[in-house]
């Protein structure tokens, strides 16, 4: 079993599973918070035309279309900041666009942010949303939906992934990048927690 699915079944309890029982837990030695942007979430593997660069998403299904890995010595949250202090909270802004010739066209459906064990067999979504709302207004944060530390979840640890899932109201393909009126638009910024262990 990976370090990074210990963390996130059980966060903070090194050693159980036979790794050293009643060892303490990591220490923490630096911590930080960090907008992810297209670049950090873009997988190649995700790819379904390499050529392109685009991945199809199929009408009413589920497909990852980005994620993070988190780095060796680091655990992970998504989020940033509390709720009872709204000017330091993090908050979302995703909008997607398809392989539209010429002008990129922004894609319609659902949204959802999810961790995922490094082998995949473990997932967990901690929140969905309309497309139509995570667009608010990338100027404005008070029209975006906010995101403070998601500290209800589990640590995400090394080697296992931060995610986000896509389901489209119409079949299409999404492009790493979007061209034409819509180029530099196609911004995911997602706020997160790291950690750094010693």
């Amino acid at each position: 079993m990976s370090p990074g699915l210990i963390d996130t079944l059980l966060p903070d309890l090194g050693g159980v599973l036979g790794l050293g029982l009643g060892r303490p837990g990591p220490r923490i030695i630096g911590r930080f918070q960090k907008i992810l942007v297209h670049d950090d979430w873009w997988d190649s593997n995700l790819e379904t035309d390499t050529t392109n660069n685009e991945i199809t998403c199929t009408a009413g299904v589920w497909t990852m279309i980005g994620r993070y890995k988190v780095q060796p010595r680091q655990r992970a949250h998504f989020g940033y900041g509390s709720a009872q202090t709204p000017d330091n909270q993090g908050y979302l802004y995703i909008a997607i666009y398809d392989d539209t010739a010429t002008n990129s066209a922004l894609e319609e459906g659902k949204v959802r942010l999810t961790q995922v064990s490094a082998d995949d067999l473990r997932k967990i979504v901690v929140g969905e949303w309309a497309t139509i709302d995570l667009r608010g207004d990338k100027n404005d944060r008070n029209k975006r939906i906010a995101l403070p530390e998601q500290v209800q979840f589990p640590w995400v640890g090394e080697d296992s992934y931060l995610a986000i899932e896509f389901k489209p109201d119409a079949t299409d393909d999404i492009v790493k990048t979007a061209i034409g009126t819509a180029a530099g638009e196609d911004l995911w910024n997602v706020p997160v927690t790291i950690e750094t262990k010693g």
